[in-house]
């Protein structure tokens, strides 16, 4: 807003006059009434006595002054400093005249390194309802522990997603999660040099399984309608990803013994887990 960027000191309206806003281009009111205006960009205020009424006047003029900051007025672009330069003195402003553009004002707000004021809107929502989406994995693997391979031979996803809009693509979701869950649990890992420079930054030595890693997918639906969601429908999205590497991580526990507390859990890893356990 205007009154909150570098371009002013104060401003003061005059007392004992009804303050409105105007759109620029639409017919001024008599010479006779007094008219006050001042230009902001594609917008003027219009001070003009028109039933004596000075509640709104009275009003607005103790808003500007406890809203509009102080400011040098050498602040202004080229050397503007036409607007209002004695605080707390009354102007007569040139009707109509524009004192800054819009892309000066945007510029100054945004970039002035000691005294910008950003242009912002916010809204916030408070949500008193919501519902959450669940689901769980299965695994069943093989571990090879002087090797530290881990074979996974089926696995299967099980999710409450409400009533389904789509279910094709939804199984097809939740495949690209179990896809991304299995390599997130044992082999993608980025590595990384003293500096901070990725040592794998390709698709060669960053491993992300393949379609031999991975077994066929199986996914099970629980389609409990939700009348807080679209049609019944819950999420999605993130859900199918989540539970395979825990599930994998418990499966290792459960054939091993040995409970790993890092991820990916790599076959290099895991040798030397097997081996600090005594079994290898």
């Amino acid at each position: 807003m205007i009154w909150q960027n570098n371009i002013c000191e104060k401003i003061h309206t005059q007392p004992k006059t009804k303050t409105c806003v105007r759109p620029e281009g639409t017919q001024e009111k008599p010479a006779e009434q007094n008219a006050r205006k001042l230009a902001f960009g594609g917008a003027y205020i219009d001070n003009s006595q028109n039933d004596g009424s000075a509640g709104e006047s009275v009003k607005y003029s103790a808003w500007l002054d406890g809203a509009v900051k102080e400011y040098d007025i050498h602040d202004l672009p080229n050397g503007e400093a036409a607007i209002l330069r004695d605080t707390g003195v009354e102007k007569d402003i040139i009707p109509g005249k524009v004192l800054l553009s819009m892309k000066d004002l945007a510029m100054n707000a945004f970039y002035s390194l000691d005294r910008s004021e950003h242009i912002t809107a916010e809204v916030t929502n408070h949500c008193k309802e919501n519902t959450f989406a669940s689901g769980c994995c299965f695994v069943d693997l093989e571990v090879d522990m002087p090797l530290g391979k881990v074979k996974i031979n089926n696995i299967i996803n099980v999710h409450d997603s409400g009533t389904l809009l789509n279910p094709k693509l939804a199984e097809a979701q939740v495949h690209g999660g179990m896809s991304m869950g299995i390599g997130y649990a044992l082999t993608e890992e980025l590595l990384y040099n003293e500096k901070g420079r990725p040592l794998n930054a390709n698709l060669l030595d960053f491993k992300i399984p393949t379609a031999m890693d991975c077994p066929d997918y199986h996914v099970e639906f629980l389609e409990m309608d939700d009348p807080m969601g679209p049609y019944g429908n819950k999420a999605l999205g993130e859900p199918p990803a989540i539970p395979v590497a825990p599930a994998i991580r418990n499966a290792i526990l459960h054939a091993t013994g040995v409970s790993m507390k890092e991820i990916p859990m790599t076959q290099q890893k895991l040798v030397a887990a097997f081996k600090e356990a005594g079994l290898i």
